[in-house]
């Protein structure tokens, strides 16, 4: 592969398609509605068997295991439940980027691979009425609010925080219909402007560097999804 090739490439997947398409939550006639893709355009299919965790909490607090009664159906899967938070794990395993394109495979079973990373996307919906909307679920990557969202409207600013394994983390990108908004600072804090619509979804980005015979990086994708008060 030539150098000028090998340039082109990194310039136009820096973090590689797979990762370059959210994972979000709604709720939905039925149960709660998880999909794939971009929420104001293309659904993409979504893997039953990447969906490794769909976890419920209840109005009482109680944690629920929605996985086993979740019915995946092409491009979406559905999970009936009474959730004030609700958040699902889709594991996508490794990816290379090679000269012909990705591949869903470790770079030690691609020996052309130019990069590899390993991708993880979290998804999470949560009620702003509920007074538990603000907890952490726990998720090994996580946006939570620290705003209170049941009193934002379209237009008011509201700061969430984004956690890696329970902790704050800093340089985490956070971003609204996939334009970068802003950066966690040491406080792993952002504070964007709410915006019109029924649903906003945020969405956090990080990527962090390994050492493994799989992938170069580990790339993180986590998403929260509310509904603005009206």
């Amino acid at each position: 592969m030539s150098k000028t090739l090998l340039i082109l490439l990194l310039a136009l997947f820096p973090l590689g398609s797979a990762s370059a398409h959210e994972f979000w939550i709604e709720h939905g006639e039925g149960g709660f509605l998880l999909q794939r893709g971009h929420a104001d355009g293309q659904r993409l299919p979504l893997d039953k068997k990447k969906v490794v965790a769909i976890h419920c909490r209840d109005p009482k607090g109680k944690t629920v295991d929605l996985l086993p009664v979740a019915r995946f159906e092409g491009t979406r899967a559905t999970a009936p439940g009474a959730c004030v938070v609700i958040s699902a794990f889709a594991d996508g395993g490794y990816y290379s980027l090679t000269p012909d394109g990705e591949k869903n495979l470790p770079k030690d079973q691609v020996p052309d691979a130019v990069r590899s990373w390993r991708s993880k996307q979290f998804a999470k919906w949560v009620d702003p009425r509920s007074p538990n909307h603000r907890q952490a679920l726990g998720d090994e990557l996580e946006v939570v609010p620290v705003t209170d969202l049941s009193t934002v409207k379209a237009g008011d600013k509201a700061t969430f925080r984004i956690l890696l394994r329970g902790r704050p983390i800093a340089g985490a990108i956070l971003s609204i219909a996939h334009k970068g908004i802003g950066e966690s600072d040491d406080e792993g804090q952002v504070r964007v402007r709410v915006r019109e619509g029924r649903l906003m979804t945020v969405a956090a980005s990080l990527r962090r560097p390994i050492k493994s015979a799989h992938a170069d990086t580990e790339v993180f994708e986590a998403s929260l999804t509310f509904a603005v008060p009206k």
